[in-house]
């Protein structure tokens, strides 16, 4: 225990408090529950004075703290080598009852018109994509057909000549979860 003292004191001198609570504070942890014998108490950076780093320990009988997960922060990423077909709302490609919209409920004009059907059963609504070549950034999933199973997916383009200039290419796309 004095050790570890030992080794904060010192990281605390290196690096200041401010440092360390910045840190502390934009780590991304699973949420876990802490239970230390010292707690930390700051004076304020605009202070002229900042005590020395021995005067800013002191025991506590009881103290935790909850490290929530920052979702936001960072996502976990997948490549899956995927079929990846182009569709437009003709017709031709989506048959005589097209009505604009996609078995999410969402308007085609969704997203800019930048969406993709996959098999909802492994890729569920709402999974955001990075698809090269398409887009330009995470596309999310709102569709699905019944031809798309397994590692397919469908690009969505607002006209049938860009969906044929896209045809069918097997690439590697990302999903971020």
């Amino acid at each position: 225990m004095a050790n570890c003292i030992k080794q904060l004191n010192t990281t605390l001198k290196r690096i200041g408090i401010a440092s360390l609570v910045l840190f502390v504070g934009a780590t991304a942890r699973p949420a876990i529950k802490v239970s230390p014998t010292y707690k930390v108490a700051a004076t304020p950076i605009a202070a002229a004075k900042v005590a020395p780093a021995t005067e800013m320990l002191h025991e506590a009988v009881t103290a935790s703290a909850t490290i929530a997960p920052a979702a936001s922060i960072s996502h976990k990423l997948r490549t899956i080598r995927m079929e990846v077909t182009a569709y437009c709302p003709c017709t031709k490609c989506c048959g005589e009852n097209a009505q604009g919209l996609t078995a999410s409920g969402h308007d085609i004009s969704y997203n800019s018109s930048r969406f993709v059907a996959a098999d909802t059963q492994h890729l569920p609504f709402g999974t955001k994509l990075v698809i090269p070549g398409y887009a330009g950034g995470a596309v999310e999933v709102i569709d699905r057909g019944g031809a798309i199973k397994g590692h397919k997916l469908d690009v969505f383009f607002p006209t049938h000549e860009e969906a044929l200039q896209w045809g069918r290419q097997s690439i590697d796309v990302t999903v971020l979860e």
